[in-house]
């Protein structure tokens, strides 16, 4: 599967010197919990996150605390460049899912921007991926066997069966040149977690 199969359009996106109050409005008001941060010529300068946005952004309320809140000593940040993150991982849309969600859980990133030629195309987010695993295997299971007939039209059908995402693939007579054609068919699937076969 491909990081193609599973972005998604960011659903806003801000200049550097976007103050932050509208950032926080524009994620309220469009459920975004990340965006990516564009020059004026759309080069990628970085992202923002929901939690970016949440920095520094409340004073401590006095009735909370029996000791005296001291006044704040420094500015609070303006623009969305004074919160963003400039030094950002980014996939590009050929990627293979599998090494995606491995870097992601390594550097426990949330979001990650999709770029072509220097341009943000899409983002990756947690919630995409996990999306996969909830793809019904009747539907898995309907672009499976299409997948393998287009991708293989010379081969005898498969008995292809999904079951929790998990594809059975069974045929009498399949070479091992064959096996290893439909399970790198199937795993183009999006919801396919695993390949096994059966004996037919």
């Amino acid at each position: 599967m491909l990081v193609a199969d599973v972005m998604t359009a960011p659903r806003a996106v801000l200049a550097p010197d976007t103050p932050v109050r509208r950032a926080a409005r524009l994620f309220v008001e469009r459920g975004a919990a990340a965006a990516p941060v564009l020059d004026e010529d759309g080069v990628l300068l970085g992202i923002v996150t929901e939690i970016d946005l949440l920095r520094e952004g409340y004073e401590s309320d006095p009735r909370a605390s029996a000791s005296p809140v001291a006044e704040p000593d420094v500015p609070l940040p303006e623009r969305v460049a004074d919160v963003m993150t400039s030094d950002v991982v980014t996939t590009a849309e050929n990627a293979d899912v599998a090494r995606l969600v491995e870097m992601m859980v390594r550097n426990r990133l949330r979001w990650v921007p999709v770029v072509r030629d220097g341009r943000v195309v899409g983002m990756v987010g947690r919630g995409d991926l996990l999306r996969l695993h909830c793809r019904p295997d009747t539907e898995v299971g309907a672009d499976l066997r299409a997948a393998l007939e287009a991708g293989a039209p010379y081969m005898k059908p498969w008995s292809a069966e999904v079951h929790e995402g998990v594809v059975h693939l069974a045929r009498a007579g399949a070479t091992s040149k064959q096996r290893r054609t439909a399970a790198n068919i199937a795993r183009t699937v999006p919801g396919v977690s695993r390949v096994v076969f059966d004996q037919s």
